[in-house]
């Protein structure tokens, strides 16, 4: 946990700013049912989250490599799925990886 104490008699910058309404609502990933946001609509999200918690920062290249494997099988549609998994855990390898598909 990470707690911010600002030397004794001293008002942080940061407490004494105005508060921004433009973070109004959390987005959180169990919230549907009140939110409707983007992020509950998306399964390519929810798997991403699944496989980043199931295999940390190799995530990215899980997914890219289920992608390859798709590809590989001919199953365009799962191969889409996965890159959109890849992309939205790294977008730099998810780009890489269709830069090579299409040379």
């Amino acid at each position: 946990m990470v707690r911010f104490a600002p030397r004794y008699g001293i008002i942080s910058p940061c407490m004494a700013r105005p508060v921004l309404g433009r973070h109004l609502r959390a987005v959180n990933d169990n919230a549907e049912g009140w939110s409707g946001s983007w992020a509950q609509q998306s399964d390519a999200l929810d798997t991403a989250l699944r496989l980043f918690a199931a295999h940390g920062f190799s995530a990215a290249a899980r997914a890219r490599d289920a992608a390859a494997i798709a590809e590989a099988g001919g199953d365009t549609t799962r191969s889409g799925f996965w890159l959109e998994v890849c992309n939205t855990l790294d977008r730099r390898m998810a780009r890489d990886f269709k830069a090579r598909r299409h040379s």
